[in-house]
């Protein structure tokens, strides 16, 4: 999972997005997905043994729906098109500060969001 972080190169830098924890979901970020993007890349932060053993939880406040970004790594593809706003609603460890957003490609092969 170490070449996830390219993904927040370039042009891309631009558009990234840290959502900070919000379990009340008053902190959010709209996010805008738009071709030649095909979804989000979802990271926690910041990207440690500790966090990667966690569940994190991003609330997708238009259709209220649930991402989760599951134990076992640092990041998750979520595919979308589109405008929403985004908030970090829940972690299994307070270790994970944010959650790092990028609409883009998954061109590192990120594993899909649950």
């Amino acid at each position: 999972m170490t070449g996830l972080g390219l993904l927040a190169t370039g042009a891309d830098a631009a558009f990234a997005v840290d959502l900070a924890f919000s379990p009340d979901c008053r902190t959010f970020s709209q996010i805008n997905v738009t071709p030649p993007n095909t979804g989000i890349t979802f990271r926690k932060n910041p990207n440690s043994t500790t966090t990667r053993a966690a569940t994190a939880t991003v609330f997708r406040i238009g259709d209220a729906s649930n991402i989760i970004i599951p134990a076992g790594g640092a990041s998750c593809f979520y595919a979308v098109a589109g405008n929403d706003s985004y908030c970090f609603l829940a972690r299994s460890s307070s270790d994970i500060i944010n959650v790092n957003a990028v609409a883009g490609t998954n061109t590192a092969a990120a594993p899909a969001c649950q």
